[in-house]
């Protein structure tokens, strides 16, 4: 399907606007083959009544009044084309970006990681701006002037047929010219484009990273960049403009053109094939004709643009999400928590196994942490419970039910997640709560704050749950941020918890509230932990331990620390056994 296809697709929602805006046009352009009729009037009006009338002619008059009343139409009905293309403009083009943003939200994982955000919001952005640019500006001036050229030929045909053929073919060559030229410049649009996401995404990458920028000094590097991003713009800017003046001479022949046309309907008058009023009229008629010629190269441009920015656009509506919910969706209710991972395999996209063949279940309402280095697939183990990804062979079950059984809207209701980083909307406190429960009351909010320890350091704020966190929560500190987050995951109330390194990066006392809060929290629910810190997890009723892709040890941490494995080496590590340590070369003497 051809991209100007897909556009009437997506407009065809809005047809009795579109059909409303073509009968105006069709109006305006009538108008405008009234004018010069009416002009030819009134001249071969005053020319017959020589200079010796003292009497004006009411015939003159009525035409006068004519030309008054086509020129008030044309105000009224140009004031109506523009506001209802103005409102059909910002419906499409909400209609567009509200489509585009759908799509993306159902992307998978791995479509994100394998575009740079920046990138993915300036296609988005400048396709939904230059497809209804496009349709608002040929509407409203190239069509209408279309329309009226065409009428004008058949017009001009009827008084000299040469001269109306002489205009087609010039017609037809100035267009042919216009799309070798743009045809030529597209080639570079599409390279400057390019540049322009490159751009975008490093702005973006920049601004969300400025902590890091600040902190090594790198701001003349960042403007270098951004000043080579823009020569290499320039660079095409160039080329693209030694195309145009290549072109020079489709300006020439056109504006040469009408100048013999002018000049041979001078002669027709001289010759008296044609009265005055007649020039006059066929000069208004050729006017008619020149200004969709003139506009020609303007649309053009105007429609390689918009075909560039439709490619980006739906490049992006059509990827493919490849996890979806199942047609016939089992019902999640009332999730017990018991989970199942059978014979579960998974590799990236064009990448090596992460792990194969993974096997072990989790008991309702128990705690089981996931330990090994970094790498080896814990963060994977639990995007994939969340179908972020999809395993590549095996099966995760719920409850006895393998998860893509599940509309993944009930799965992902059932599970909490609480990361190493939190996210946290520039928005205030309240609204970050009620992303978890639209539904939640100011009290239902305030208990899960307390249970989180967030609600002392909340009161304390100038305008409590009404405040403002900046963006990613700026204005809150580490320990704040993930008390907050935890709190959210309780309004959320899942039955199953997921906590990935949730103290890792806060200090003594911060962990030592989160950690009082999710003793009250994980109580009841079946609870997946991530964890470095092996003394927060003491209590666990199962330890798995990954290494090399694999589950090499399980158990709780009594029996993993008389198994003297791996597990009982890091402990002993992190727990500071000075013997242990000197074994290693980790101290000296």
């Amino acid at each position: 399907m051809s991209y100007f296809t897909k556009v009437i697709k997506l407009a065809s929602p809005y047809w009795k606007n579109v059909l409303a805006i073509s009968v105006v046009i069709l109006l305006i352009a009538g108008l405008k083959q009234i004018e010069p009729i009416v002009l030819k009037n009134i001249t071969d009006g005053l020319v017959g009544l020589g200079s010796g009338s003292t009497i004006f002619p009411k015939r003159l008059i009525y035409f006068l009044l004519a030309y008054l009343l086509v020129k008030v139409l044309g105000v009224i009905f140009n004031r109506i084309s523009w506001y209802l293309s103005s409102i059909f403009v910002q419906k499409f083009r909400s209609h567009l970006k509200e489509k585009g943003f759908e799509h993306l939200m159902v992307l998978p994982l791995s479509f994100f990681n394998e575009n740079q955000s920046g990138k993915l919001m300036s296609q988005l952005d400048r396709g939904t701006n230059q497809l209804t640019q496009i349709i608002s500006n040929s509407g409203m001036y190239f069509v209408p002037n279309f329309f009226s050229a065409i009428i004008s030929f058949v017009i001009v045909a009827s008084f000299n047929w040469i001269l109306a053929l002489f205009m087609l073919v010039i017609f037809i060559l100035v267009s042919c010219l216009h799309y070798l030229r743009f045809n030529n410049i597209k080639v570079i649009e599409d390279k400057i484009y390019k540049i322009y996401d490159n751009q975008y995404g490093h702005f973006w990458e920049t601004i969300t990273s400025i902590p890091l920028v600040k902190s090594y000094v790198a701001e003349k590097f960042e403007q270098k960049k951004l000043k080579d991003f823009n020569q290499q713009i320039l660079t095409h800017v160039y080329q693209s403009q030694g195309i145009e003046n290549r072109f020079i001479f489709a300006d020439l022949l056109l504006e040469f053109s009408i100048w013999i046309v002018y000049a041979w309907v001078v002669y027709l008058t001289f010759s008296g094939q044609f009265t005055i009023g007649t020039m006059v009229m066929i000069l208004g008629y050729v006017s008619l004709i020149r200004e969709p010629l003139w506009s020609l190269e303007w649309i053009f441009w105007e429609v390689k643009r918009a075909m560039i920015g439709a490619k980006d656009y739906f490049n992006i509506l059509d990827a493919k999400s490849n996890i979806k919910s199942a047609k016939n969706p089992v019902k999640l209710e009332e999730v017990k928590g018991r989970i199942i991972y059978e014979n579960v395999g998974f590799s990236y996209k064009r990448g090596r196994a992460i792990f194969e063949k993974i096997n072990f279940t989790i008991a309702p309402g128990t705690m089981c942490a996931l330990v090994g280095k970094s790498g080896v697939g814990k963060t994977t183990i639990i995007n994939l419970l969340n179908r972020f990804y999809d395993v590549s062979s095996g099966k995760i079950l719920i409850d006895g039910v393998n998860i893509k059984n599940f509309d993944l809207k009930d799965l992902r209701n059932s599970i909490g997640l609480v990361s190493q980083e939190p996210y946290l909307f520039a928005a205030t406190i309240e609204e970050n709560l009620r992303y978890a429960n639209p539904k939640a009351t100011l009290d239902d909010m305030r208990m899960a704050c307390e249970i989180a320890n967030a609600h002392e350091f909340i009161k304390d704020l100038p305008r409590g749950y009404k405040s403002e966190i900046g963006e990613k929560g700026v204005r809150l500190s580490g320990g704040q941020k993930q008390r907050l987050s935890l709190a959210r995951v309780i309004l959320k109330d899942p039955p199953i918890l997921i906590l990935d390194e949730a103290t890792s990066q806060l200090d003594s006392h911060s962990e030592v509230l989160i950690q009082q809060s999710l003793a009250k929290v994980i109580q009841g629910r079946t609870t997946i932990v991530i964890a470095h810190r092996l003394s927060t997890i003491r209590k666990a009723t199962q330890i798995l331990v990954f290494d090399k892709g694999k589950i090499i040890e399980k158990g709780s941490h009594d029996e993993l620390l008389a198994k003297d494995g791996l597990y009982a080496s890091l402990f002993k590590i992190q727990s500071g056994n000075k013997e242990y340590l000197k074994n290693w070369d980790i101290v000296g003497e």
